[in-house]
């Protein structure tokens, strides 16, 4: 059985490694998105990214567009964030793209953290458990906690879905109800991010990314101040 995150893992690395982290993550985040292009010409088989070449093989399954993309947004390491691109791809509307991506995200997630609880299923995930323990360095202990939760799920970033969120909130020992909370507001946040990115075509992301390092760079100076008041406190 693992233990929960350690006192030290739980107090992080600092904030302002915390907020260099995110503004790294978001740069790649965006770097890795797909152009999409429903008038492109493009034929289907060619330069498709992997939430798109999984939609393909569903369909082949005789599934409808609404359950093709249901099941992605509820495949782990795709999720929403391969799913929204995708709905855009098969020519869906943005608002039922949204609302489908959102339901499937949170679908597997109540099971995931009442999983957890089990110790075959810990034995099971201990690789994951261990690699998400490591991700507990950007997270602030203490109030914030629910708040860096949701923050951590909504950067659509590698590594920052639904899942790996709540295994973070079954390490910090959340409550049910403020796991499923804190991520509900994340995949919110992350559905609403990939929905604007992809209705804006590459030159949006190009402004959502300078966006993405100018409140970057000052979350770092805010951290990084906050960090001095809190070591003057404690010194005091």
């Amino acid at each position: 059985q693992l233990p929960h995150a350690s006192p030290r893992t739980q107090r992080g690395l600092g904030p302002l490694r915390a907020g260099a982290a995110r503004v790294a993550l978001s740069a790649l985040s965006l770097a890795l998105l797909p152009g999409i292009s429903l008038a492109s010409g493009v034929a289907a088989s060619e330069h498709l990214h992997l939430g798109q070449k999984v939609a393909l093989w569903f369909q082949g399954l005789g599934l409808p567009d609404w359950a093709v993309l249901a099941c992605i947004s509820a495949l782990p390491v795709v999720e929403l964030r391969g799913g929204v691109p995708v709905g855009a791809w098969m020519g869906l509307s943005p608002a039922p793209v949204l609302v489908i991506c959102v339901l499937a995200n949170m679908a597997p997630i109540a099971p995931l953290l009442l999983a957890l609880r089990l110790d075959a299923v810990k034995k099971l995930m201990a690789p994951l458990l261990t690699r998400a323990e490591k991700k507990l360095a950007g997270l602030p202990a203490g109030q914030s906690r629910w708040l860096a939760l949701a923050l951590f799920v909504g950067l659509p970033a590698p590594g920052t879905g639904a899942y790996t969120g709540a295994i973070i909130a079954y390490l910090l020992g959340m409550s049910l109800g403020e796991s499923l909370s804190a991520v509900l507001a994340g995949v919110l946040c992350a559905a609403s991010i990939m929905t604007v990115l992809t209705l804006a075509g590459r030159a949006g992301a190009l402004v959502a990314l300078g966006v993405l390092v100018v409140g970057g760079i000052g979350a770092i100076l805010s951290a990084k101040d906050g960090g001095g008041t809190e070591e003057a406190a404690e010194s005091a």
